[in-house]
């Protein structure tokens, strides 16, 4: 003799209760792709907020901000920091003689060249117009004049296509070494823009 009890949990009500669970399972699982979602948006304005749309390098906010957390890093622990200026040769004349439009091409010759001749450690930007600034975290003033050398003549060995004519270029890069407790991140800039 089997006796059937009813199921607690098949009457209307449990029916109602299993569907508003998977409501709101399913309302659980919009709202993680949509912060998912969310997360990569904000991420891309970040980027976008820190990226020099033209060289695709840090824009000039980001390169400072990168070298005032440098700084602050030597001053805690104590190790060196060199800066590099490096500004374009006559590139005025490029843009007066070419176009701004050949002048956008030679900055993005340009910032392609420096990062590759760069540590993956170390930091570049465009700090702007036609000048960038290379951060050597880590590195003292004779390891940054050779790698400052080895710059100078990648550069001269860089040919920008313009079609037509093929344009060739140089380049100034100013060094100067952090000096730990005697300056602020501003003068060791200023002292490589010298």
């Amino acid at each position: 003799l089997f006796l059937f009890l009813a199921d607690p949990f098949s009457s209307p009500q449990s029916a109602e209760i299993d569907r508003l669970v998977h409501v709101l399972q399913e309302t659980e699982h919009a709202l993680s792709v949509k912060k998912i979602e969310l997360e990569a948006v904000i991420a891309q304005v970040d980027e976008i907020a820190h990226t020099d749309t033209l060289t695709f390098l840090a824009n000039r906010r980001q390169i400072v901000g990168d070298l005032q957390r440098e700084v602050a890093a030597c001053e805690r622990y104590g190790k060196p920091l060199t800066v590099l200026m490096v500004d374009i040769d006559h590139f005025k004349q490029v843009n007066d003689t070419y176009g701004h439009a050949t002048g956008d091409q030679v900055l993005r010759a340009m910032a392609n060249q420096l990062r590759e001749g760069i540590r993956v450690s170390d930091n570049i930007g465009r700090y702007g117009g036609e000048e960038f600034v290379i951060l050597l975290p880590e590195t003292p003033l004779k390891p940054a004049i050779r790698l400052a050398n080895r710059l100078l003549k990648s550069v001269r060995a860089l040919e920008v296509d313009l079609g037509d004519k093929v344009l060739r270029l140089t380049v100034s890069i100013g060094i100067a070494q952090y000096e730990i407790g005697r300056e602020t991140w501003e003068e060791v800039l200023n002292r490589a823009d010298q």
